[in-house]
């Protein structure tokens, strides 16, 4: 059964701080994470329409020991966009389009930009932003995001976000409520927006796989992404 952000579990141990997979190895204000930013990022390819059709290409995303860093995603399993034209870049954002009714499993890549070869890099944040009900559905159907492979999650407290966990997999589905407005900026994120929002600390590795849902109404939703958010560190954002 999910459990609310900020509603302590079973144990009594509030669930408004940082989440952490055992072994706690790192936290969301390890200051020696690789930061990801999408606000100086250029959008390289942008033909991702569907499963296995074409990608979308985050040129310069980080710099790793002297290495420039693109950010590669595509279309796993099954994914279809409603309006393919709003993949890319939104403001300081990354952004996914998805049909709703609709599940879509996307490969999230790290490649060398003068080689396109794979890389590693990390330990490294990444945030999902604006996961809401949307303007249809009558206020149901709730956007969700589901991750595994990471090393520790942060919502903020009383977040409008419930957390379900099965086979590995953690499930961040949205509660229904009143849609939350785009965000722009990275660093001018409003309370209803971070409340709305998640930030992830995977470690070290070349790439990732994430499940985005979007399951009531008409048309299409979009998921919004970037690196760190305030929610990684105070101290930080």
């Amino acid at each position: 059964k999910p459990d609310k952000a900020g509603k302590p579990d079973d144990k009594g141990k509030p669930h408004d701080v940082v989440h952490v997979v055992p072994p706690p190895k790192y936290d969301t204000c390890d200051r020696d994470l690789e930061l990801l930013d999408f606000s100086k990022a250029t959008l390289l390819a942008k033909n991702l329409s569907g499963t296995y059709g074409g990608m979308l290409r985050y040129g310069s995303v980080a710099t790793v020991q002297g290495i420039t860093v693109d950010l590669v995603v595509r279309g796993i399993g099954t994914y279809a966009a409603f309006n393919s034209t709003r993949n890319g870049l939104y403001g300081d954002f990354g952004v996914l389009n998805l049909l709703q009714t609709t599940e879509g499993r996307l490969a999230f890549t790290f490649v060398n930009a003068a080689t396109d070869e794979a890389i590693e890099i990390g330990p490294f944040y990444f945030s999902f932003f604006d996961l809401d009900s949307g303007d249809l559905g009558g206020g149901l159907g709730g956007e969700s995001v589901t991750v595994d492979s990471y090393a520790a999650y942060q919502l903020r407290k009383g977040a409008n976000i419930y957390t379900g966990k099965e086979f590995g997999f953690t499930k961040f589905v949205a509660e229904p409520m009143t849609p939350v407005k785009h965000p722009t900026l990275i660093a001018g994120l409003t309370e209803a927006q971070l409340l709305s929002s998640v930030t992830i600390v995977y470690p070290k590795t070349s790439s990732f796989t994430v499940n985005l849902d979007a399951p009531l109404g008409k048309g299409g939703r979009n998921f919004f992404f970037a690196g760190q958010s305030v929610l990684c560190c105070s101290a930080r954002a």
